[in-house]
């Protein structure tokens, strides 16, 4: 539940206020062409296709911020320097998965046609061309749906901004969200049909919403997309074979999407699980001298790690800087580089010195290495940049904010404690989520002082 938590705030977080603005007129536009039974009225068509295509520059990079998992094996870089795990991991997202999610669509439409008993097809009787064209048009609306969820989220949240942080709010704020949305895109396709309006409308908001759920799973908005696509021409495809052909390969679908189900039951997760390092227990406590003799201690170490380097900066960062404010006991150290790729020899001295690598954490421009506590020294978190790219500037800008401001060091402090007391944040992983979703509106804040 936490990343639904997460997923509610990020959703408008990750957007500027004329992108929130656009996300609200496209979803309402798109809902009234969808619905639109006035005649032949091909401008309104037309704006609802260039509004599709121009929500791909406007929504969809902040989008794919919003739904991407923090420890994704491919976009965070976990899988680096193990080319066949990443290899299995690609054909399990862009093969395996795609197969399943059409086959859960088929069963979808299937379950639904017998419960409303409704036999009715909106494929064309004679398949031309111009229908598989119209199955690549399709995809375009999940960037339609998305920004109905957006809308919603929007518009609820600042309705109940005074309660948007309990965790049940936000949740039903969500919930709501998707299930409008889904609602929204079945009404799009009822005029499709000419009778039995209305179970068509329930179906094809359970397409909707198995569509919104896929998303959610996997964090990739494109691939929804590219699956909308495949199984509407799929449809379109099957629908001109003969039924033994459809059969067979409506069964195997529906066979990849249980073996798939199988493998995920069998691993307890989709295929996002954190790294050992992630999965370790929160405990906030007071900065004193002991994280500050540990920096030191770490910096000679890592010195030596680097020594190879004609430029190599290494840096205490984030609330541990700060003697006496409330933290996780974890010190932050910042190493910049000219190029932050490692070194074969430089990647065995921090195993040998006991770090772990984590990939991204979600956070583009940085590689994570962590060290668990032992019995004297706290954990340590290395996060080694390129020096001067955006990350690097992020960091350190946030850093002294922090020793300069009392009233952000204690609003951080604050949002820190309620994310283990109140949340119930009891693992890293659960509270690096809460992190990144607070960083969002702070990078977006220093972009727009920088272009000032």
């Amino acid at each position: 539940m936490t990343r639904l938590y997460e997923l509610c705030e990020r959703l408008v977080a990750e957007m500027r206020a004329w992108q929130v603005g656009y996300a609200l007129v496209f979803a309402a536009f798109s809902t009234f062409a969808n619905l639109f039974d006035g005649g032949q009225v091909l401008w309104i068509a037309e704006a609802y296709l260039g509004l599709s295509a121009l929500s791909l520059l406007v929504l969809l990079p902040s989008l794919r911020r919003a739904l991407f998992h923090t420890w994704d094996p491919l976009r965070s870089r976990i899988l680096l320097r193990r080319p066949l795990a990443r290899m299995a991991t690609r054909c399990y997202l862009y093969i395996w998965t795609p197969f399943a999610f059409m086959g859960c669509l088929e069963l979808t439409a299937d379950a639904a046609s017998v419960a409303l008993r409704f036999n009715q097809t909106n494929v064309a009787s004679h398949v031309t061309w111009v229908d598989y064209a119209v199955s690549v048009v399709a995809g375009l609306e999940e960037m339609w749906r998305w920004s109905c969820v957006i809308a919603v989220i929007a518009i609820l949240r600042m309705v109940l901004r005074r309660w948007w942080n309990v965790p049940a709010v936000r949740l039903g704020t969500l919930f709501v969200a998707i299930l409008l949305s889904a609602l929204a895109f079945g009404s799009g396709h009822i005029l499709e049909f000419a009778h039995e309006r209305l179970q068509a409308w329930y179906m094809f908001s359970c397409l909707g919403l198995v569509l919104a759920i896929m998303a959610i799973l996997t964090g990739r908005i494109l691939l929804v997309m590219a699956v909308h696509t495949l199984y509407d021409a799929w449809v379109t495809w099957l629908s001109t074979q003969n039924t033994f052909i459809a059969g067979v390969l409506t069964v195997a679908s529906f066979v990849a999407l249980l073996c798939w189900i199988g493998l995920a039951l069998i691993r307890r997760q989709f295929g996002f699980r954190p790294p050992r390092a992630c999965r370790v227990p929160v405990s906030l406590t007071e900065v004193s001298t002991r994280h500050l003799l540990a920096f030191e201690r770490e910096r000679e170490q890592i010195s030596r790690v680097f020594h190879r380097r004609v430029y190599c900066s290494i840096r205490h960062i984030g609330t541990t800087t700060i003697e006496g404010a409330i933290a996780n006991d974890a010190i932050d150290i910042l190493v910049l580089l000219r190029r932050s790729a490692l070194h074969h020899e430089e990647w065995r001295d921090l195993e040998n010195c006991g770090y772990q690598f984590c990939g991204t954490a979600g956070v583009k421009g940085r590689l994570l290495w962590m060290r668990s506590a032992d019995e004297a020294w706290p954990a340590v978190h290395l996060q080694i940049v390129k020096s001067g790219n955006r990350y690097s500037r992020s960091a350190i800008a946030w850093t002294q904010r922090l020793q300069s401001q009392q009233d952000v060091l204690q609003y951080w402090e604050s949002e820190k404690e309620r994310w283990v007391r109140q949340l119930h944040r009891k693992t890293l992983d659960q509270y690096m989520e809460g992190k990144r979703t607070l960083y969002a509106p702070w990078r977006r804040q220093l972009r727009s002082q920088r272009w000032r």
